[in-house]
């Protein structure tokens, strides 16, 4: 397993989106590590629920007790459902923008139009545009992105079609937040989040910048302002660091 782990302090886990990486979190390891031991690292492709359980071995490996855990996008869903399946390892988990589709009111409607992404040649392209992740840019932009974006449609359905088991985590005791980007808000991602809060009757925090607003995208995303208030979140629901 490509792990990276930085600082010193209390354990902070940190879960990527599709397509990312041990480098995806780069830009805010930095601050981070002045107060927790932050692990990153890349995910295995392929079931949801095989990617919860290598996190759920990471955790055993690390030693885990109570870690904070960050998980962005479909690393949101997986760090929900990591409170459904192993609570007694986590304390307070950060779920950004994760794409628990079934809890939406149009929930039916917005699967049929990602499975229609299956096979077409503009899929990444279409996919940017259905989730508005990266906010108010140019078309050439999204353009731009879409060309570079490792887009799989048997990997994006299979996180739109996963349903955690919101009854267990509400049943958990896990402190649980949702967050949103503030430079997407009314996004389907955005969106997501705030029907998950809702589901969970947990909280809601805005975060700076787009979906990806931990990466450097300049104009949308300040990476270290979204770091800053991670920390402050962290640092607000947790036993500040020794």
């Amino acid at each position: 397993m490509d792990t990276k782990t930085r600082g010193d302090g209390p354990l902070l886990l940190l879960l990527h989106g599709g397509g990312g990486s041990v480098r995806s979190f780069d830009a805010v390891l930095d601050i981070l590590a002045e107060q927790y031991t932050v692990v990153t690292y890349t995910q295995r492709k392929g079931d949801p629920a095989e990617i919860v359980e290598e996190a759920a071995q990471l955790l055993d490996d690390l030693g885990a007790k109570k870690a904070a855990v960050f998980g962005s996008s479909a690393g949101g869903l997986v760090a929900l459902d990591l409170v459904a399946r192993y609570p007694a390892r986590l304390g307070v988990v950060i779920a950004h923008e994760p794409p628990v589709m079934s809890v939406l009111p149009d929930a039916d409607e917005v699967a049929k139009a990602f499975h229609d992404l299956a096979g077409a040649p503009d899929a990444g392209l279409r996919f940017l545009r259905l989730t508005d992740m990266l906010g108010p840019v140019d078309e050439s932009v999204t353009a731009a992105a879409a060309a570079t974006l490792r887009f799989d449609s048997d990997e994006v359905n299979a996180f739109v079609d996963y349903r955690p088991d919101l009854a267990a985590i509400r049943a958990s005791g896990v402190d649980v937040v949702l967050a949103g980007g503030k430079a997407v808000a009314g996004s389907l991602p955005f969106r997501t989040a705030e029907a998950v809060a809702d589901a969970l009757k947990a909280s809601m925090v805005i975060f700076p910048g787009n979906h990806f607003g931990y990466a450097p995208m300049p104009g949308i995303n300040d990476p270290a302002a979204f770091g800053r208030t991670l920390l402050d979140l962290l640092r607000s629901r947790t036993q500040p660091p020794r």
